[in-house]
């Protein structure tokens, strides 16, 4: 599937990998998948080495994460969240948010 898309993008918060963070994790999951619409699928989720991540395939990372960013805002708190997406042929991230970020990477 991963071969009918061309970027992975990447949404990332913190996490101490609790029982709580993975509840939270598994409902923004969810909010992504209703938001993503004909842009891209939801790959999955990780939770470990002190992140936690959901994985969006793409063809259009920008816009998809501006439309997700709508649901986003209204349902959970983005002070500590990070996103940032790469083509699928490369392993380095373009920082997308917050706006200023200059490094992005997956544990």
């Amino acid at each position: 599937m991963a071969e009918d898309f061309k970027f992975q993008l990447v949404f990332q918060w913190p996490s101490d990998a609790s029982v709580q963070d993975f509840d939270r994790l598994i409902a923004i999951e969810e909010t992504v998948r209703a938001s993503i619409g004909n842009l891209g699928v939801v790959d999955g989720h990780d939770i470990g080495a002190r992140e936690m991540n959901i994985f969006v395939w793409t063809d259009e990372p920008r816009a998809a994460f501006y439309r997700i960013m709508q649901s986003l805002t209204s349902s959970c708190d983005l002070s500590e969240m990070a996103a940032g997406f790469r083509d699928f042929e490369e392993d380095d991230y373009t920082p997308i948010f917050p706006p200023g970020l200059s490094e992005f990477s997956v544990a």
